[in-house]
């Protein structure tokens, strides 16, 4: 059956005839509702470069007749494929199969580590609880933080950032642990109760014991409220063919488990009734409701960023909570820098809402706090501490805690600072980059050294040497109405231009360590040319 649209054509099995299964490379193949002449489950004929949305990148014609046909003919090489079993070929990326009941949310993200499948494989057939931490402020999305046996002493625990290893749990999850994907033929997760439990019997796990075990354990616990999400853990290769890299977690949602107060017509309200129930639950012919699960480690959900910048490990202190600071910050967090201290000792007013990636709920609290907390919801692994103290550190506790930085950030712009970071014990050697947009925002000035001691007196002077604009406060706007206060001129855009490039280089200065000064500065029309270097 095809669906001709205005601009596109979208092919699905006819509902007489058609087919009833889901294959791979096609999306969950369920029934349409109401009396529509097709089932659901469309097979993937388009190349991937279309899921940018690009027509040109497709290859597709442009004519409606000419799609049909460019879509015909792609359909019957599928078919072809379907039919010999050869939709997966080996080396390309793993598809997971599609499952019933499956929406964008709920959500559910794990982490996992080097010794991963170690771990699990040693618990083949175990199962225990699992702790979920709601994403604050996210629409119904959790994450999987700490692994417990049946008694509920924690046997793992995920490594997060710091606002969700803070978070409280806010579900309970029943994990069981496979040798492998529950995967019916063709290609799907298992579409009812009786269906999974088959499957799981095949690889020697009896669910109705497992459900019957656990329903009792909380009614015990007298910790029987609410449903639960069942977490089923398996060995995965990335590619299709290879040997498995990562373990991986896919979920079902809203199970049910008998309370204490739980019953049936016909029998005693007595334990022996609600374990019953319990082993009765997955024999049934009930749905599932697969939910989204996705792997959220670092290397994971960067993927976007291209190839990952490979400094997840560097410790970052970021001198400066301002404008340009707070946006070279962000970048850094995204890019996968996540070990990050923001050290100023300002408070955030309104003016500075005009530049600042901060918000007015963070008027009046001090940048730096403000800004640490921002950065923590950034990424599920961000951990970033505001220091709420101004350069050089007053207490031997600060100085300590400053020295455990690897990389040293200086986004003030104040050679009072630089001058400051010269006469600072590091206590080894650092890598320094100082950051500092000329007047106007016209131009970045870059300096970049791996030393022991920041050299001021060489960054200043190479400053000083560099062909910038002059200052003219006649350009500058005074803050407000009766205040003499010069503000320098300077819009949200600029900003966040020069924090992309200076993002850049503090990348190419941990990659490639040395001295050296950078001037970029921004033409009429817009472009960025780099001066020197």
């Amino acid at each position: 059956m095809f669906v001709p649209r205005t601009k596109s054509v979208t092919v699905y099995p006819a509902t007489t005839g058609g087919i009833s299964a889901t294959f791979q490379h096609q999306t969950f193949n369920r029934e349409g509702s109401g009396s529509l002449p097709w089932r659901l489950g469309n097979p993937c004929l388009d190349r991937p470069a279309a899921a940018f949305g690009r027509s040109s990148w497709n290859g597709q014609p442009d004519a409606i007749d000419e799609k049909v046909v460019w879509h015909l003919e792609r359909l019957l090489i599928w078919i072809d494929a379907a039919a010999a079993g050869e939709l997966a070929v080996e080396g390309e990326p793993l598809e997971l199969p599609s499952g019933p009941g499956q929406t964008n949310f709920p959500v559910v993200g794990f982490v996992g580590t080097d010794d991963d499948l170690t771990f699990w494989r040693d618990r083949i057939n175990e199962w225990g609880w699992v702790d979920l931490a709601k994403l604050p402020g996210a629409k119904i999305s959790y994450a999987m933080t700490t692994f417990r046996d049946r008694q509920l002493a924690p046997i793992r625990k995920s490594e997060w950032g710091r606002t969700i290893d803070g978070a409280d749990p806010a579900k309970a999850g029943l994990w069981i642990a496979l040798d492998s994907l529950p995967v019916l033929e063709p290609w799907e997760l298992p579409r009812t109760w009786v269906d999974l439990s088959a499957h799981l019997g095949g690889q020697g796990v009896q669910l109705a014991d497992v459900f019957e075990q656990a329903g009792a354990d909380r009614r015990l616990r007298k910790d029987d409220r609410g449903t639960i999400t069942l977490f089923l853990g398996f060995p995965l290769a990335e590619l299709i063919g290879e040997t498995p890299a990562k373990y991986h977690w896919i979920a079902v949602g809203s199970v049910e488990l008998s309370d204490r107060k739980a019953k049936k017509n016909g029998f005693r309200a007595i334990e022996q009734t609600r374990r019953f129930l319990d082993r009765a639950r997955p024999t049934a012919n009930s749905p599932l409701t697969w939910l989204r699960t996705v792997n959220w480690e670092p290397d994971q959900i960067r993927t976007r960023s291209g190839l990952g910048t490979g400094m997840d490990s560097e410790r970052v202190l970021i001198i400066g909570a301002g404008s340009l600071g707070g946006a070279v910050s962000e970048n850094l967090v995204r890019m996968g820098m996540t070990r990050m201290g923001i050290l100023d000792h300002d408070i955030l007013d309104v003016g500075n809402l005009t530049r600042h990636v901060l918000g007015m709920d963070a008027v009046g609290h001090d940048k730096a706090a403000a800004l640490a907390n921002a950065l923590s919801l950034i990424m599920p692994d961000a951990d970033v501490r505001g220091i709420v103290a101004s350069f050089p550190p007053g207490t031997n506790e600060l100085a300590d805690e400053l020295r455990s930085f690897d990389v040293i950030i200086d986004c003030t712009g104040s050679d009072a600072v630089l001058d400051a970071m010269a006469e600072f014990d590091w206590g080894g050697e650092k890598i320094f980059v100082s950051l500092a947009m000329t007047w106007r925002a016209e131009g970045l000035l870059v300096f970049t050294a791996s030393e022991a001691t920041f050299p001021a007196i060489d960054a200043k002077e190479s400053f000083h040497e560099m062909n910038v604009p002059p200052t003219d406060l006649g350009d500058a706007r005074m803050e407000g109405i009766g205040c003499w206060h010069p503000v320098f001129p300077a819009t949200a855009a600029d900003v966040r231009m020069w924090s992309a490039v200076g993002a850049r280089t503090i990348l190419e200065a941990i990659r490639h360590p040395e001295r050296r000064c950078l001037y970029y500065r921004q033409g009429f029309d817009g472009t960025v040319e780099k001066l020197n270097g």
